[in-house]
């Protein structure tokens, strides 16, 4: 038998009885590259060889993740992103992406779910990264 994670999809009935994927993220211990999903039907690859660093804060009772790569800064506005976190810190996050604010009340207390992804290039005046700041 194979163990669901919370990254697997909880598919609650509709009103008209069809089948919702909540699925927000997804694992794989092999990837290369973090692909990022954005509700206007746009979509990013950031390599990991990329990654600066992350980290993650709790505000107003949602989790927010900061992940910088060396040309873009993500946020990610959600909830219980711990599984998250860890996948992550072992570079075994495959994709993510907002689950419709819709499905906000049908979303498992428990399992992750991304509310938000803000992305901002990083030009070298604003980040300071090249002056050492």
């Amino acid at each position: 038998m194979i163990k669901a994670t919370q990254s697997e999809a909880r598919t609650p009935a509709s009103a008209d009885g069809e089948q919702k994927q909540l699925t927000c993220w997804n694992k794989d211990a092999q990837a290369q590259c973090l692909r990022v999903e954005l509700s206007d039907e746009r979509s990013f690859i950031f390599p990991y060889t990329h990654l600066t660093f992350a980290s993650m804060k709790r505000e107003g009772g949602r989790d927010i993740l900061a992940v910088s790569f060396a040309t873009h800064d993500l946020r990610i506005i959600g909830r219980n992103f711990r599984e998250l976190g860890i996948a992550l810190q072992k570079l075994a996050v495959d994709w993510i992406r907002p689950a419709p604010a819709r499905y906000t009340a049908l979303a498992a207390n428990e399992a992750v779910f991304i509310e938000k992804i803000e992305i901002e290039e990083v030009s070298e005046e604003s980040s300071g990264r090249e002056s050492g700041r």
